[in-house]
């Protein structure tokens, strides 16, 4: 199924300008240092794995431009083909970010055997300001008449397609539903990092620490700020097994 041509796509590209959250794991944790004896060689170690990593532009943040660094993952992602570029994907609340971020949580216990107990992952969420006149809605007509195709739960045949379909027309930006949300939100990807503006001179805003706690069957997300404590908590049954 060709939901780009069904849709005549080409006819509802139109400007995006969104403020999308991400979520990843910290970049501030110097998570090679238990494989050295020293702060020293730890640098080096850094310096040397850094040095094997696709060049990052000096104007991009680092938060921004990293999933455009790597080659594809190993089965792709919901609008990226194995063999395509990585795209940078976000979500327009912030609680959807973190519903994306425990599915895949809860899939990483589920498809392991071994007994992990639990695992404590220092989090950074943060917003982004992005800007493009080629983007696409897809949770408007004509394209949500295929929702159930594009934001399938386990399979990305028809999302992929889509997705190279798009990239083919030059669109740099679109929003689509979550696949992991009770109710319909939205999420927003990038194939290129050229989408991404400043805003008060910073690519990067509204950054927090999270601290992730998680086992086989609750993910908890914990913030304490200057207005108390926030938390986000997913069990296994908040996905009804679609991992």
């Amino acid at each position: 199924m060709n939901i780009w041509s069904l849709c005549n796509g080409n006819q509802f590209i139109k400007a995006i300008t969104v403020e999308p959250w991400r979520v990843v794991e910290a970049q501030h944790i110097l998570s090679a240092r238990d494989l050295v004896d020293s702060r020293e060689e730890h640098d080096l170690l850094e310096a040397l794995i850094e040095e094997s990593k696709p060049a990052i532009a000096q104007d991009k943040n680092y938060l921004i431009f990293t999933p455009f660094r790597y080659p594809p993952l190993k089965h792709g992602s919901r609008f990226g083909k194995i063999f395509e570029p990585s795209l940078w994907y976000g979500s327009l609340e912030l609680e959807t970010a973190f519903t994306e971020v425990a599915w895949y949580r809860l899939k990483f216990f589920s498809d392991t055997s071994a007994d992990l107990g639990y695992i404590e992952i220092s989090m950074t969420a943060f917003s982004a300001a992005i800007a493009s006149k080629s983007g696409v809605d897809l949770t408007e007509a004509p394209f949500n008449q295929y929702v159930d195709a594009i934001s399938d739960k386990t399979n990305y045949e028809y999302s992929q397609t889509l997705g190279a379909h798009m990239r083919k027309e030059r669109i740099e930006a679109f929003i689509y539903h979550s696949a992991r949300t009770q109710t319909a939100t939205k999420n927003i990807a990038a194939f290129t990092p050229s989408v991404f503006h400043l805003k008060k001179n910073q690519y990067v805003h509204n950054q927090q620490n999270w601290k992730c706690i998680a086992n086989k069957h609750l993910i908890e997300f914990t913030r304490i700020g200057i207005s108390g404590q926030e938390r986000y908590c997913f069990s296994d049954h908040s996905f009804v097994s679609t991992y």
